[in-house]
């Protein structure tokens, strides 16, 4: 046996304490012990809780809640079976014109039968077409720069390039087609140079990757510029964070989204200022967001805390014991009757006066509740917020939810779950002004790749860039 099984084997020794001697110092003794217990049936109890912290009592994603907890993505609306349905009338691609095409081959039966009769051909052709991808070569231009020295004053001179053609080896829609492939389809600088070399023949070294995505960074700096200072004018706002580190550091990135326009950035900070940054001291329009404190300094009259969190909040309120279990569950009740009442049509503050009453008594029975801090603070927090919790129905254009922000921001998460953290301010400055003009692009309906094209053709001939800003209508 060695030390260690004799260590785990040996008998259990109680701590030697001063036993008391007067009944005072026995009642002293059991009001301390009172008070140890009192605490760490506190601490067990938020252990407890933290156990059971998963995406539908806190803001963690479903990708997190592990195995056998479900995935949302997974539940079926319908029980009927996958695929078209009986009497679905089908899809089905239409023949090109024959103007269009490439190529026509006809296939004609055989001039013999087997019987040793002729065969005649008889109507018309059934049409059978085949797309296919043609064998891709680049575009390979060489410029000659000749130098030249003037014959009266010796002064020098050399040719220069023509407009839209860079510096680098890189031309304008390769240089796009690298920030599409690592914004929209979420590749690693080794794929995009591993496809650009197999299917493009364009043949470059990661490093090079690299050093385009900050070319197009670059190019994207003035369009997305002019975005975030059009931020503070909007109507509605949508914001949102969440981590994308860099090597070496914890980044933040940020998003702030309406419905023709998103715009990201990543910074070491999750600081108040990052907003004021962002949207201005005072934004004119209603800010939607969730309860961060960092947006404490708003106005709450012209802010909409999402409902989608509260009821997370509020989920978790209801899982636990005795008091402060049944006013979570008055107050998630509460919550789900208002996300009812909105799918039946209701939006005006008239249609939604029963309910705010019961929704202040509940939380303020909560907030004075003495059986769980942690409620308490909660519920004191959310009535601290109240004029944010209806701007919904005193603003126009206003969503009870955050799912705007939430769901832009779900393709930098899958961008940072595939290539990891950047190693760089150049790779900071790519995924945040990549990932605006790629989910702009995507709101408005513009292609990406014309986009970036432009954008970087622009920035090579420093003229006047793209903007990202959406047409004005009417």
């Amino acid at each position: 046996m060695n030390s260690a099984e004799s260590e785990d084997k040996a008998p259990f020794q109680p701590v030697s304490m001063t036993m008391p001697a007067t009944l005072p110092e026995c009642h002293a003794v059991i009001e301390t012990m009172a008070l140890e217990l009192a605490q760490l049936r506190e601490q067990m109890a938020w252990l407890q809780e933290r156990l059971k912290v998963d995406s539908r009592n806190s803001s963690k994603p479903p990708s997190s809640d592990g195995p056998g907890s479900g995935n949302r993505a997974q539940r079926r609306a319908s029980q009927r079976k996958r695929g078209a349905q009986k009497g679905h009338p089908g899809a089905y691609r239409a023949l090109l014109p024959e103007t269009e095409v490439d190529g026509v081959q006809d296939c004609v039966p055989p001039a013999q039968c087997n019987c040793g009769g002729a065969v005649n051909v008889q109507g018309k052709p059934v049409r059978h077409q085949v797309f296919d991808i043609p064998p891709v070569t680049p575009d390979v231009q060489e410029y000659r720069l000749y130098s030249g020295v003037c014959t009266q004053c010796g002064l020098g001179h050399r040719g220069v390039l023509p407009q839209g053609v860079p510096s680098g080896q890189i031309g304008p829609r390769a240089l796009a087609l690298v920030g599409v492939l690592g914004t929209r389809f979420h590749l690693t600088q080794g794929k995009i140079r591993d496809l650009l070399a197999q299917l493009l023949g364009l043949d470059f070294s990661v490093g090079a990757i690299s050093q385009a995505h900050g070319k197009v960074a670059a190019a994207l700096k003035a369009p997305v510029a002019v975005a975030v200072a059009s931020l503070a004018q909007a109507p509605v706002l949508h914001m949102d964070e969440t981590r994308y580190p860099r090597e070496g550091s914890a980044n933040w990135v940020w998003g702030v989204i309406q419905p023709k326009l998103a715009v990201f950035s990543i910074l070491p900070s999750r600081a108040r200022y990052v907003i004021t940054d962002l949207i201005g001291q005072a934004p004119q329009g209603v800010v939607v967001s969730d309860r961060y404190a960092g947006y404490a300094h708003l106005d709450a009259s012209r802010r909409q805390v999402c409902w989608a969190h509260l009821l997370r909040d509020f989920t978790r309120i209801s899982q636990r014991s005795g008091r402060a279990g049944h006013i979570g569950r008055r107050l998630l009740g509460l919550g789900c009757v208002l996300f009812r009442w909105r799918e039946r049509g209701k939006t005006t503050a008239e249609q939604f006066e029963p309910l705010v009453p019961r929704l202040r008594a509940a939380l303020e029975q909560g907030a004075a509740q003495r059986a769980c801090k942690r409620t308490a603070n909660t519920c004191a927090n959310v009535l601290k917020l109240w004029p944010a919790l209806w701007g919904f129905i005193t603003h126009a254009g206003v969503q009870p939810t955050n799912n705007a922000a939430e769901q832009a921001l779900r393709t930098i998460v899958l961008k940072r779950k595939i290539s990891g953290p950047t190693r760089s301010r150049r790779g900071d400055e790519f995924i945040a002004r990549g990932f605006s003009v790629h989910e702009t692009c995507r709101r408005q309906g513009l292609d990406l790749w014309a986009f970036l094209h432009r954008a970087v053709t622009a920035w090579i001939d420093k003229a006047t860039p793209p903007s990202m800003l959406p047409a004005p209508t009417g």
